[in-house]
């Protein structure tokens, strides 16, 4: 968290904290607490709708690098550390973790944060 990044570095004397897996699934964990380190204030967490259409990009980039075999089974991972945070979440990825092409893939994630990208429009 941005606080127990803070606690370390004032504690210990260190230059830098290490993130690793923390932001897995989180890419923006890094700016939230580069905000709080010079700001001294929480930036919200992004909205379920935020988080959909980052990771609708993230899973097209995915494909588009890797080609459609490798990229659905790397997007595959990224999707697990990102639904295991959202309520319901876990339920999709079971469904998600059989999809074997990458067209029916990002249709999953696009149906899965439907609801939040409507209410935000």
């Amino acid at each position: 968290t941005p606080q127990k990044a803070r606690h370390v570095l004032a504690h210990t004397g260190c230059d830098g904290v290490m993130i690793g897996r923390a932001a897995q699934g989180r890419p923006w964990l890094c700016g939230q607490i580069g905000h709080y380190l010079r700001h001294g204030d929480l930036l919200p967490v992004p909205s379920q709708a935020q988080v959909g259409r980052w990771l609708l990009e993230h899973v097209h980039d995915l494909h588009e690098f890797y080609g459609e075999g490798l990229g659905v089974r790397v997007a595959r991972k990224h999707l697990s550390w990102v639904l295991q945070r959202e309520p319901g979440g876990d339920q999709a990825w079971r469904s998600m973790a059989r999809i074997e092409q990458a067209d029916a893939q990002r249709a999953a994630v696009e149906a899965f944060f439907l609801p939040a990208l409507e209410a935000a429009a």
